[in-house]
Formats: C-alpha cells, structure tokens, sequence
C-alpha cells in the first residue's frame, strides 16, 4: 500500500508558496525514509497547530505503526529559517517510530522507551549530518543512567524523563537514549535500520 501525505490547510493558516514548498519537501522525505525502512501504508498528517517545540516550530508524533502527525508553527520565529531542516528530520524520526511499532513497538518501560528513542533518533542524525539538539544536553549522563537503574524495567514516567521535573532536565530521556543506542552500535555494528526490531534488552549491557 503506499504512503500519503495530507498537508492540511483549509483554514488558509500556510500562504500558497509556503504550502507548495513544504509538500514537496514533504513528500520527497516521506518517500526516501519510507523506502530506507521498507515502511508502507503509513498516512503522515501535516498541520498548523501551536503545540510544536519552541526552538523550532515543529514537531512529530506516531501513536502507532500506519499513521504520523507533523505539526507545524509559522508564526515561530525560528521556522523560516529552519523548517527546510527540522521537516525531512521529523520525518525520519516519526517513520522510524512507525516502523518499529510494527515489530517489537515503541514499549512500557523506561528501558524500551529510552531504545525507541534512541534508535529514532540516530536515523533522525542520517537525515541532520549529526545528533539533533535533544540529545546533546548539558548533564552528567553517567549520573543520569545511575537515576535510571532503579526504573529500567518498569512503565515510566514519560513526561518526567523526557521532558523534564524539578529533578530531571529536560530532554534526559532522549539524550540516554541515543548515548545508549551509540554505545550499541559501537560494540555490535549496524545502524538504526538494521537494528529497527531489536528487542530493548539487547541494549542495557552496553552502557559501560
């Protein structure tokens, strides 16, 4: 079945130029990434909404493995100037999301969820040229693996360990995650492709 991209804007929210540039951006990363993960079926929904990551003005979801959302803020500051960048990689994140949700899914735990991330975003990193900005925090990544052990196995606090508490800065759930997937790919070779279905307890004994 093939993929569909659904540019939502009935509301007349993007101008006519911006539309037409960002479907076919759109389309071209849906496309390449969907044939890198062997992904079809999958229905991406763009719109305009306001609930986008603020140092960007755009943001992803995939709920489940035949459907991702990308939402956009052109009124963000920063999106002119960096939508051309943060679309194609949002892409690459959410359609990886999907991919795996199709095999082991995305998980319960923190451990699983720490892998989907991780994974999601080293084949974010093909699309950028390096690591995006959630995963290079400013923190002690060590102490936070150690303030993960006691949690690993169990559901997880997402917000808490994503987007940060009083006791976890923001973003250490990401930023985990791809420093644990490194390590993984460091040892046992491959890439976030060839590992897209790779059970999440493979990953823990790599942190070392």
């Amino acid at each position: 079945m093939p993929n569909a991209l659904h540019l939502m804007n009935a509301g007349g929210l993007l101008e006519a130029p911006l539309e037409a540039a960002l479907r076919a951006a759109a389309t071209e990363a849906l496309h390449r990434h969907a044939e890198h993960l062997a992904l079809d079926g999958v229905d991406v929904a763009m719109y305009v909404s306001e609930r986008t990551i603020p140092e960007t003005g755009v943001l992803g979801y995939a709920p489940f493995g035949h459907y991702v959302e990308v939402m956009l803020s052109p009124d963000n500051a920063n999106f002119e100037r960096l939508w051309r960048t943060e679309v194609p990689a949002t892409l690459a994140h959410e359609l990886h999301h999907a991919r795996r949700w199709r095999g082991p899914g995305y998980g319960h735990t923190l451990l699983e969820a720490l892998v989907s991330e991780g994974l999601a975003q080293h084949h974010e990193a093909t699309e950028r040229g390096h690591a995006p900005m959630y995963a290079c925090i400013h923190a002690d990544l060590e102490s936070l693996w150690a303030q993960a052990q006691e949690g690993l196995h169990r559901p997880h606090d997402h917000a808490a360990w994503f987007f940060g508490t009083a006791h976890l800065p923001r973003w250490a759930g990401y930023a985990l995650g791809y420093e644990l997937v490194r390590r993984y790919f460091q040892q046992h070779g491959g890439n976030a492709v060839t590992h897209v279905d790779a059970p999440a307890g493979r990953f823990s004994a790599c942190w070392a």
